[in-house]
């Protein structure tokens, strides 16, 4: 059923943008907050093995958007003001889609054999 691939995707990509957003007080005042995207590319793998790919992919794209609005340094906006956070965010993104996609299962294909 195609309902039960989102409800999982969605499941998947609401618990990566909570655990982003619990993840985001803890380290804000910390000075190891521009690898906590490092980091968190161990919660984007698992949630791509658990709940899919597509789940990864949004899942990678919600995180990051909470730690740079929440984050980093301007708060509240999409700018980012340290250039080691900026790259590290970056990197973070590209390595959570490309790894969502090669270890993230999706359906298969349905095979026709003919008579």
């Amino acid at each position: 059923m195609a309902r039960d691939g989102w409800l999982r995707s969605s499941l998947g990509v609401a618990s990566c943008t909570a655990v982003a957003a619990c993840v985001t007080p803890v380290f804000s005042g910390s000075e190891l907050r521009s690898v906590v995207p490092f980091l968190f590319l161990l919660v984007i793998l698992y949630v791509a093995l658990r709940f899919g790919n597509i789940a990864g992919i949004l899942g990678t794209v919600c995180a990051a958007l909470v730690f740079e609005i929440f984050l980093f340094e301007p708060r509240l906006s999409l700018a980012i003001s340290s250039p080691a956070g900026r790259n590290h965010l970056i990197a973070m993104v590209v390595l959570g889609i490309c790894a969502s996609e090669l270890l993230g299962r999706r359906k298969t294909a349905a095979v026709y054999k003919p008579w």
